[in-house]
């Protein structure tokens, strides 16, 4: 069964939960004051690690924390898992395209009949619930 766009919205916020505490820590480290970062800063200690995070857990379970918590999670449309190559497209490539005019991709989820956002169309994708297949 199809993963709703609202229960894919929760888990990039739980997601967000995790990533946050893990980017100032990082930036605690290496001795970088958060509230005035540079562009390459950002790109360093929020970008970097955050399509890490994603492309890591969608390669290597099909879910992120919060997917896994929300008992979703990403396969390929045609219901095999999702390999390095996809999760790569789909976590920064796609997303990145999905988010730049006004995060219209990620809107797109709603009124697709398969639910798909734009990431999920460009690295042929679909969010299930957990024990389903495509």
């Amino acid at each position: 069964m199809i993963a709703s766009p609202w229960r894919r919205l929760v888990a990039s916020f739980v997601d967000g939960l995790i990533l946050v505490p893990v980017t100032l820590l990082l930036m605690a480290l290496a001795g970088v004051d958060w509230v005035n970062t540079t562009p390459l800063q950002n790109f360093l200690f929020n970008w970097v690690p955050s399509w890490a995070y994603y492309v890591a857990f969608t390669a290597l379970y099909g879910a992120t924390p919060g997917k896994m918590l929300l008992g979703i999670r990403v396969v390929k449309t045609d219901g095999r898992p999702v390999d390095w190559l996809t999760a790569l497209m789909r976590e920064v490539v796609g997303k990145t395209l999905s988010t730049l005019p006004l995060a219209l991709g990620y809107l797109w989820a709603f009124f697709h009949p398969q639910r798909q956002a734009w990431h999920d169309l460009i690295a042929d994708t679909l969010v299930v619930h957990r024990e389903s297949q495509a």
